[in-house]
Formats: structure tokens, C-alpha cells, sequence
């Protein structure tokens, strides 16, 4: 073929690849790594308050003790009003690493016998009611009364109070905590570094191994590509060999073509007849390339199709489960605001039943988070094929029951009625425990959420003819529109109803228990419609149902 013939020629020279990450693998590997340092903050946050509240119990628990010797030491000098040895006995004990102070009060704390140690700021209010006490200053203060026993009784002689400091605590947690946060920083170096050589070696260098050699590729330069052995290794069973595969098959196919037309070239003008043969042939193989051009374009339409339906879903997953998250934290973030500003504030009015309600909504929070977490990760091992179940023998009606009594303080609370309709007779299930504790946990959260005070659930279990045993969930909520069945079956699916829309939640329960079903051998079915209140039945097919 003649430089004619052959075109142009194509630029050959190459750029050389950026120095770093490309612009993917940079935000992959930034994305990631971030997730991990919020989380790795946050764990070391949550060790470093269990060690801090573990060791301010532990020195509570350490004044306790040295209450009861002093009850036992100071009863007699106080009895005899021998202050000289009572003030000795307080400064012994103010000697001890966890006391920085102590305060001795007669019996009717009207007035002061000694003293010893460093008293905290704050403190003369201190003392007027037995038990530990928190200070202003987030000290801790230890009050207790001095009885003498003698032949008639015993006779209150005195009030004797503890005093420790928040030094004693952070003195004893310093290394621990150091310990921590190195431990912290160490994991994120290693893993950023694992990170960078990962994203390097299994990313950029084969890509950009791929983009060189399409570069170079013209009509008289038509080379596969060679993968060196690190990026070769790196490269192994990834979609980047693949399509390095392809590459070379495309290039030996232009190579085998070249040389086809050559010799055709060159025997042009003596086989003008078998030229003519050849592209007779050659047309109908045409016509076959065409038919398989279009089916392939069809094809890359239907994958098109498909992954615009993926990207679609990837968006509703994300914002549900972005909602879902956000909503538990912004109330954990909230409400340890508060008690942390009322601690730094030093409010006097801090009650510990207003503590405790700010607890425990940060406690019901974070299992919010732990419930969606598990759901998602459940879903995903059945997914992928993973799950497996241990099926044994299990007293249904027993078993039943146990869930319907974790069950029954939410119901109390939200005024519904929650009965248990299985008898004694109930035959025995061949199932695995704890996943069918978990459906009926879903199913029992579900009516309980979608169910208005006043209403009621009821569970109930029978055989039927055919020797399949159901377990029947029925409540009297919103119910949901039968068009909106299917929806509800699959993961993270909402129905349209603004009425359920309103209530929290993922939309992973009935997924969760339809897909586990499967893995029993049985079915889910639900009959509902909309304000006349749902039921959920669990099918098992008589190979798990006893016979007994």
C-alpha cells in the first residue's frame, strides 16, 4: 500500500502520564479515606468517655471503701470528742492518692471539727445530704454520717465529707488516652499509605499503560499491549486485564486484516474475477456484521437502560439512608450538646432525671443507627449469597411469645393493644432461631409503627390442610395500597402514601424477612388495604413443620 493509500500519518509521541492520581482515583481515594478518619475519630472518641466514665466509677467506688474504714475509725475519737485524733485520722486520710480533701461536721452539721487537704471551690454546700455528689468544678464529693455503736443502740456523732478532684481521674487516664490517640494517628498513616499505593498501582499505572499504547496504534505500528510484571500482577482478574484482552484481540485483528488486504492489493489486477468472488462473500458477511452491529446496539441500549435504572436507584438509596443517619445523629449531637452545656456552663439546677432523658434519647438514637447498619449489612450478605441459616427445632409458641413480650412495653407506650393468639398445640418449627426471632421483630416494629394509639396487633399461628404452618401479623393501621405491595417488597422501597411517608424509617423490614423466608423454603404474603390495617403471613412448608 502506498503512503497514499495509507493516509496521513498519525502522531505517535506520546504525552507522558501525570505525575499522581487521576482525577477518579484521587476522589476515590479522598472519599475513603475520609469515611475512615470520620469513623476512626469518632470510635476514639466514644473509648477515650468509656475509659474517662470507667475510671471516675472506679474512684467513686474507691471512696466507698475508704467511707466504710472511716466510719470505723472516726465513730470513737468523735463519741469522745478527741479532736486532736480525729483532725490526725483527716489528715491521714487527706494523704491518700484519691482524696485531695476531707471536712469533719458534728451531728448536726452546725458546725466544723477539722479539716484537711485541699476543700474544691464550691464546696460549703457540700456534705448536706449522704451519698457521692458531683461538684461545680467536676470534682466528686463523698458524704456520709459517723454512728457509735454502744450497749443501747448507736448514737450519730458526726458527718464526714470526701472530697476528690478531676485531677486524681485525668493523672490516672493520661497515658491510657495518649496510648489511644497515637494508636489512632499510627492506623491512619499506615492506612493512608496503603491507600496511595493501592490506588497507584491497581488503577493508574494500568490505565495509563493502555492510553499510551491506543497512541501509538496506526496502520503500520499495530503492537498489543505488555503489561510490565508490577503492573501485570496488579492489573490481574480486574476489569483493566479484560479490557487490556480486548485491546490485543482488536489489534491481532487489524494485523490479520492488514495482511489480508495487502496480498489482495498486490494480486489485484491478475484475480479480478476472484476478487469479485471474494466480494460477493465478503457482503454477505457484511450483512451478518450489520445484523451483529444492531443486535449489539440494541444491547448497549438495554445496558444503558439498565445502568440510568442503577443510577436512579443509587440516588434514592443514598438520600433515604443519608436521611436515616442524619436524623439519629442530629438527635445524638443535640442532646449531648446540651449536657455538655450545661456541665461547662455550671448550672446548678442540672438534674439527673433531665441527664438521664437526655441519655436515654441519645441511647434510643444510637440504636436506631445499629438497627439500620444491621439491616443494611443483612440484606447484603443475602444478596450476595452469603447468608446461611441453621434450621433446628424450636418450640414456636414459646418462642413466639419471648418476642412478644420484648415487644410489649413500645406497644404500652403508644396505647396499643398487643395479644398473642398461638396455643399450646402450636406445632414445633424446624427454623433457624435467630432469624426468626428477627422477622418477627421486623414485622411486630413495622405494625407498631404504622399503627395509631388506640389501635391493636395480634399474632396468630394455625396449620393449614395442606401441612403448611402460618404465623399471622395483623394490626389495624394505615394499611398499605394494594398497588403498592410490591414496592414495599423491595429494598429501601417507600409507598407513595403521604401518611407513610411521614414515619421514619429504610424500608428494609419486609425485604429483610421476604428474602429470609426464601432461605427457610417458605413465603411471605401480605393482604392489606389502605385505613383497614395489614396482615403479614409467614408461610413454612410442611418439611419444617413437626408432625408430633
Amino acid at each position: 500500500m502506498t503512503a497514499a493509500q495509507q493516509g496521513p500519518p498519525r502522531d505517535t509521541q506520546s504525552t507522558p502520564p501525570q505525575a499522581g492520581r487521576s482525577t477518579v482515583t484521587g476522589r476515590l481515594f479522598r472519599t475513603a479515606f475520609l469515611l475512615y478518619l470520620v469513623a476512626a475519630t469518632v470510635i476514639t472518641g466514644a473509648l477515650v468517655a468509656e475509659t474517662y466514665f470507667s475510671a471516675r466509677a472506679d474512684l467513686e467506688r474507691e471512696l466507698t471503701l475508704h467511707q466504710r474504714t472511716l466510719e470505723r475509725t472516726l465513730a470513737g475519737p468523735l463519741w469522745s470528742l478527741d479532736l486532736d485524733e480525729v483532725a490526725k485520722i483527716a489528715v491521714a486520710a487527706a494523704d491518700l492518692p484519691e482524696i485531695v480533701g476531707i471536712r469533719v461536721l458534728d451531728h448536726n452539721q452546725a458546725g466544723e471539727f477539722t479539716r484537711a487537704g485541699d476543700l474544691p471551690e464550691g464546696s460549703a454546700g457540700v456534705g448536706e445530704a449522704p451519698g457521692a455528689q458531683a461538684l461545680p468544678g467536676q470534682g466528686l464529693a463523698v458524704s456520709f454520717p459517723v454512728d457509735y455503736s454502744h450497749a443501747v443502740g448507736s448514737t450519730r456523732v458526726g458527718y464526714v465529707t470526701l472530697f476528690s478532684s478531676e485531677l486524681v481521674i485525668l493523672e490516672r487516664l493520661r497515658w491510657h488516652i495518649a496510648l489511644l490517640v497515637i494508636a489512632a494517628l499510627l492506623k491512619t498513616a499506615i492506612l493512608w499509605f496503603i491507600f496511595d499505593r493501592v490506588s497507584r498501582s491497581i488503577l493508574v499505572r494500568p490505565l495509563y499503560s493502555l492510553v499510551e499504547a491506543t497512541r501509538r496504534t496506526g496502520f503500520d505500528k499495530l503492537e498489543p499491549v505488555e503489561f510490565d510484571p508490577a503492573t501485570a500482577k496488579a492489573a490481574a482478574g480486574t476489569e483493566i486485564e479484560t479490557l487490556r484482552t480486548a485491546f490485543n484481540d482488536m489489534i491481532g485483528q487489524l494485523r490479520r486484516s492488514r495482511d489480508a488486504l495487502s496480498v489482495l492489493n498486490a494480486d489485484l489486477e491478475t484475480r479480478v474475477g476472484e476478487r469479485t468472488r471474494e466480494l460477493e462473500t465478503r457482503t454477505s458477511e457484511a450483512s451478518a456484521a450489520t445484523a451483529r452491529v444492531e443486535q449489539s446496539r440494541r444491547q448497549v441500549a438495554a445496558a444503558l437502560e439498565e445502568a440510568e435504572r442503577a443510577a436512579r436507584a443509587k440516588s434514592e438509596f443514598l438520600a433515604l439512608v443519608s436521611h436515616e443517619l442524619r436524623t439519629p445523629l442530629n438527635s445524638v449531637l443535640g442532646f449531648s450538646e446540651l449536657i455538655q452545656r450545661q456541665v461547662d456552663t455550671h448550672q446548678d439546677d442540672v438534674k439527673p432525671a433531665q441527664i438521664s432523658s437526655y441519655a436515654d434519647a441519645i441511647h434510643e438514637s444510637g440504636t436506631q443507627l445499629l438497627t439500620l447498619v444491621n439491616d443494611i449489612l443483612d440484606l447484603s450478605r443475602i444478596e450476595a449469597g452469603r447468608m446461611e441459616v441453621t434450621p433446628e427445632w424450636i418450640d414456636t409458641a414459646a418462642t413466639t411469645r419471648t418476642v412478644v413480650e420484648m415487644m410489649r412495653d413500645p406497644a404500652t407506650k403508644q396505647r396499643l393493644s398487643l395479644e398473642f393468639g398461638l396455643g399450646a398445640d402450636t406445632p414445633m418449627l424446624k427454623v433457624d432461631p435467630r432469624r426468626y426471632r428477627q422477622m418477627l421483630m421486623n414485622l411486630l416494629s413495622n405494625a407498631l409503627k404504622y399503627t395509631e394509639a388506640g389501635g391493636s396487633i395480634r399474632i396468630d399461628g394455625h396449620r393449614r390442610p395442606d401441612g403448611w404452618l402460618e404465623i399471622v401479623v395483623a394490626d389495624t393501621g394505615v394499611g398499605i395500597p394494594a398497588s403498592d405491595i410490591a414496592i414495599a417488597l423491595e429494598p429501601f422501597g417507600r409507598t407513595g402514601d403521604p401518611t407513610t411517608r411521614r414515619l421514619a424509617g429504610a424500608g428494609l423490614g419486609l425485604p429483610l424477612v421476604a428474602r429470609m423466608m426464601q432461605l427457610h423454603g417458605g413465603r411471605l404474603a401480605i393482604e392489606s388495604a389502605v385505613n383497614a390495617g395489614t396482615r403479614v403471613i409467614l408461610r413454612f412448608p410442611p418439611s419444617s413443620v413437626s408432625n408430633e
